[in-house]
């Protein structure tokens, strides 16, 4: 009974000796320097300076800001080149319309200016040919009385255009003033006389076309100035006028 005492109270002191110093038992761990320290602290305050300010990298927030410049100008530039793309394409589009209205408008000036007495149905055919359906329909109205004027008059007429001014107006619609001259004659003068005209043709835009619609003289023009074209031959130069026979004197008294 004494020995299992003995060995028991034994335990307990080294028991109690161990709680008093837990540091003969434990790992001893050895110390940081301390310029380590210090050296890690201010790292740590350098790393959190540009991260409060939203900066990770100096370096790379230039080359970042750099390249934001780079791309906003470009993008700028790339805007103002297709404006001015477009700006080219809306002249080009523009001159080429008026190029096809000119020519449009010359030639059914032409077609409007050329008949003769000896074929009306061509004429009437030719300007009959790809005019708006209000065009057309004037033209055939007209056709007897127009027919029969020929006729009896035997009338011949041919053009030559001189210029056309095509002039833009709202809704695909152009006016294009033709100057012309109109060579005429018939049974009553033979002799052909050049007229000076204006005429204004109305050009429309049908689809992805142009179409006439509408032929008549300038509003406000002046009426044709009919000129006189020379013969052929010019006539022979006047015979000079017969000089008068002398008289006699009267006797003297």
């Amino acid at each position: 009974m004494s020995t299992s005492t003995v060995g028991e109270d034994e335990k307990v002191d080294d028991t109690e000796r161990e709680a008093a110093d837990p540091s003969d038992h434990a790992e001893t761990k050895p110390a940081a320097e301390p310029d380590e320290t210090v050296e890690a602290v201010d790292d740590a305050d350098d790393d959190a300076r540009p991260r409060r300010l939203g900066l990770k990298n100096p370096k790379r927030w230039g080359a970042a800001v750099l390249a934001a410049a780079v791309l906003a100008g470009g993008a700028f530039g790339y805007l103002k080149y297709r404006d001015l793309n477009g700006q080219l394409t809306a002249l080009r589009q523009q001159q080429a319309d008026r190029d096809t209205v000119s020519q449009l408008a010359k030639d059914y000036a032409l077609k409007s200016l050329t008949y003769s007495f000896e074929d009306p149905d061509a004429f009437f055919r030719s300007v009959e040919d790809g005019v708006s359906p209000q065009l057309k329909e004037k033209y055939v109205n007209a056709t007897d009385l127009l027919k029969s004027v020929m006729l009896q008059a035997q009338v011949t007429s041919s053009g030559e255009v001189l210029a056309t001014d095509p002039v833009a107006q709202p809704g695909g619609v152009y006016q294009v003033v033709v100057s012309a001259h109109q060579t005429t004659r018939n049974l009553q003068n033979p002799t052909p006389k050049v007229s000076i005209i204006l005429l204004q043709v109305t050009v429309n835009k049908v689809g992805s076309a142009w179409q006439v619609s509408d032929i008549g003289p300038k509003t406000g023009a002046h009426p044709p100035v009919e000129q006189q074209l020379p013969p052929a031959e010019p006539p022979p130069p006047p015979a000079p006028a017969p000089v008068p026979a002398p008289t006699k004197p009267a006797p003297r008294r």
